[in-house]
């Protein structure tokens, strides 16, 4: 994956984002292998999803959760595709062993 650090993305208060599979991080920020992993964690759900749906579901899914929870913060962390990346970002041989498509299964909880 590429990095850019830089100024502009992503926005002040974030340490990076994931945009098409490039790592854009906030200037003065560092990343440990943990972020990487969960960054590429990310970028294996883009792929699959072939990126566009990723951001159209992403997106929605933030809605639905803020809808029902009224909490920005717990409403991303309850995304499915957060909740994958949470979970495995500090296992390193985790997208050696991810089974395709394996964020839907937390879609419903």
């Amino acid at each position: 994956m590429k990095v850019i650090y830089n100024r502009l993305i992503p926005f002040r208060g974030f340490k990076c984002i994931n945009l098409f599979g490039i790592i854009f991080v906030r200037k003065g920020c560092s990343m440990t292998p943990t972020d990487f992993n969960h960054e590429a964690i990310h970028t294996a759900q883009m792929k699959e999803l072939l990126y566009l749906p990723f951001y159209i579901l992403y997106v929605m899914e933030w809605l639905w959760r803020l809808f029902r929870l009224r909490d920005g913060t717990a409403a991303y962390r309850a995304i499915s595709h957060e909740r994958e990346a949470y979970a495995n970002q500090g296992n390193p041989e985790y997208l050696n062993n991810r089974k395709p498509y394996n964020q839907i299964k937390s879609l419903w909880h």
